[in-house]
């Protein structure tokens, strides 16, 4: 029984991470049991050893999705400007870096395939991201004020539609690993100027 529950334990993310890899490279109908079998190295049946249904492989997908956008995501700094930008700048990495990242959290595949359970998975995840800016954004306008007119929580979906552009511009083949850096700082200053004007 131990000896079962051990490859389980071992199973269960190796088929949730093929079908996360799948479903970035190929999409959604590119995801199969039997590509997600492949891929593991195991039968199509064996999955279904593990897994109810394709529903339930995408929510474990989803769930080690989620561990690698939001591990470490919100800095705890005490100067929100401070914790904004690092926030930023670890999502821009994350987005610019590894394009099936942002293809994944911005698309609606992942929702479609997981079923209600995904979709409201998804939205917390958004909605994570923008009440984190909008709380740093909260904090900033109460220390020193921010620009006339400028509300925080659009301000914040400003922000994430900035991060939004590096996955795709990776998506795109738009941006090198080499210049991903200095477009960050780019719009990190701009950002910046927005605010801070």
């Amino acid at each position: 029984m131990v000896q079962q529950y051990e490859h389980r334990k071992e199973r269960v993310p190796q088929i949730a991470q093929a079908a996360l890899e799948l479903i970035a490279e190929v999409g959604l109908r590119g995801c199969t049991t039997r590509a997600i079998a492949e891929k593991v190295g195991i039968t199509d049946g064996t999955i279904f050893r593990h897994f109810r249904n394709k529903e339930e492989i995408v929510l474990a997908a989803m769930d080690l999705l989620e561990e690698t956008m939001f591990a470490d995501a919100y800095p705890d700094d005490e100067e929100p400007l401070l914790r904004l930008e690092k926030f930023f700048r670890k999502r821009a990495f994350l987005l610019g870096r590894h394009a099936s990242m942002g293809r994944l959290m911005f698309s609606e595949q992942l929702s479609q395939a997981a079923g209600d359970a995904g979709t409201q998975k998804l939205k917390s995840w958004r909605e994570r991201n923008v009440a984190f800016v909008a709380r740093c954004l909260q904090e900033l306008e109460a220390l020193s004020g921010l620009p006339s007119g400028l509300e925080a929580r659009d301000f914040a979906v400003l922000v994430q539609g900035t991060l939004l552009t590096f996955a795709f511009e990776r998506t795109l083949g738009d941006s090198k690993d080499s210049e991903l850096e200095r477009r960050i700082d780019r719009a990190w200053r701009t950002i910046c100027r927005l605010l801070l004007t």
